[in-house]
């Protein structure tokens, strides 16, 4: 039967909440996606056989160590394995990689990195690793006009992570800033946070995007990050994002010093009715992150991965040279 005929499979694993959104995401006919809880035992068969038959594992979170899955992989003799790098995964991995816990057959594998800068952290350990986008933000149909009242907005996805996303350094610049709304977005039901008076903090919502439109500045002052889906959408919103890290469109503001200059200077911006939406970073999201092209993307490299006799489409244009 010809190549065209059969569906790519693929297995998905890794970050489950990852995992459940990339089937419906990536959606293609001749395409198949299966994930497998690894919470439950009764999977583990089955995702072991699907493992046998699949044209590629994808592996949403990565390691320089075997574990269970790996094991499996490589047991089974799996070619196509690629790992996707996509935040704390990296920081694990350094503590392995220090002590000396590195595996040579997962060294091999493909590995991807959701950002620049966490490519560049899996490189320093030694690795190859390939920035690819896989991020994706629905782009609104219009920028919406920037609000009447300056506020700043930030995401917490739990009380117990406030120095990771950097959120004290938000409360040191709100206390410096008494006549600023804040908005911290996200925490778990049943958790608390004390905040300074013009820190309102939010629990879970089901979307960000009446956030985003009541939002002057997008702050993400996180001390270790991925490509974040809410970055994304604030600069797809045209708001004007801070963030740790260089990115088209964002301004780096890692912590509450260079936080409080950008957010006073945009503060006085808006005062003087000077504050325009951030255009380029919403041209930006929408030309390089909206459904569309990630989907594109993420497969287009997949299915290279897949036909390559070697499983890395790099080696094989090397090799093929004369």
């Amino acid at each position: 039967m010809h190549r065209k005929e059969i569906s790519y499979r693929i297995l998905l694993h890794g970050l489950v909440y990852f995992c459940r959104r990339f089937p419906g995401f990536l959606a293609t006919p001749g395409w198949e996606f299966r994930h497998f809880s690894p919470h439950e035992l009764s999977a583990q068969i089955p995702a072991t056989f699907y493992l046998q038959r699949c044209d590629l594992a994808y592996s949403w979170g990565g390691r320089v160590s075997r574990g269970k899955f790996l094991g499996m992989a490589r047991l089974l003799q799996k070619k196509n394995v690629v790992m996707f790098w996509c935040g704390s995964d990296t920081l694990n991995a350094r503590k392995e990689y220090d002590a000396g816990r590195v595996d040579p057959w997962v060294v091999e594998r493909i590995h991807w990195a959701g950002s620049p800068w966490l490519a560049d952290e899996v490189r320093a350990m030694g690795l190859k690793c390939e920035y690819v986008p896989s991020t994706w933000v629905e782009i609104p149909s219009s920028i919406p006009p920037m609000p009447k009242e300056f506020s700043v907005l930030a995401h917490l996805p739990s009380s117990k992570k406030v120095e990771l996303y950097g959120i004290d350094h938000l409360f040191e610049v709100a206390r410096r800033l008494p006549q600023i709304k804040f908005n911290v977005v996200g925490i778990l039901p049943g958790e608390s946070l004390e905040a300074p008076a013009n820190v309102t903090v939010h629990g879970r919502v089901p979307s960000l995007y009446p956030f985003y439109r009541e939002t002057s500045v997008f702050w993400r002052p996180a001390r270790h990050d991925g490509l974040a889906f809410v970055s994304l959408e604030a600069m797809a919103h045209g708001r004007h994002v801070l963030w740790t890290y260089p990115f088209p469109g964002c301004t780096v503001a890692p912590d509450a010093i260079r936080g409080y200059e950008e957010i006073q200077r945009l503060y006085d911006l808006h005062c003087d009715g000077k504050l325009d939406v951030n255009r380029f970073a919403a041209e930006y999201a929408a030309a390089n992150f909206g459904p569309t092209i990630i989907r594109e993307g993420i497969l287009a490299r997949w299915k290279r991965i897949i036909e390559c006799p070697s499983g890395d489409p790099a080696a094989d244009v090397a090799t093929s040279k004369p």
